[in-house]
């Protein structure tokens, strides 16, 4: 039954093949949450909504490498971050001190998505802490 469903979901019997594919899915998937990012800038609301829905799924028995976690995390924060900034931004706006907010917010999510579009593209973690020995 499961195998039926499988096959009717698109989804290859072999498992090495399912992993290829789940990891080729997981890229494409990264590639369009990094364009939601990106977009964000101008339809704020639309995307962040499309790149948190699209980050917080996991595709299914796939288990994600270290290199794909750390591009999920760094959107999800840079998400989360930025809305909190704007939001504090935009309710200090009619005070006069709101652009104070606004102004860097952006400027720090543009580098957090272009450091994150060009790591992504060389195929390196990002984020990520390293040991220190």
């Amino acid at each position: 039954m499961n195998e039926a469903l499988d096959s009717a979901a698109g989804w290859p019997e072999n498992e090495a093949v399912s992993r290829a594919a789940s990891g080729e899915y997981v890229r494409r998937l990264g590639w369009i949450c990094y364009g939601a990012l990106a977009a964000g800038l101008v339809l704020y609301i639309v995307t962040i909504w499309i790149e948190v829905f699209l980050d917080t799924r996991k595709a299914p028995a796939f288990s994600p490498s270290v290199f794909d976690e750390s591009h999920r995390h760094w959107r999800l924060r840079t998400t989360f971050i930025f809305l909190v900034w704007s939001i504090l931004g935009g309710l200090t706006l009619p005070l006069g001190i709101g652009w104070l907010f606004v102004i860097p917010a952006y400027g720090w999510y543009l580098y957090r998505v272009a450091t994150g579009m060009l790591q992504f593209a060389r195929g390196k973690a990002i984020g990520m802490k390293r040991a220190s020995n």
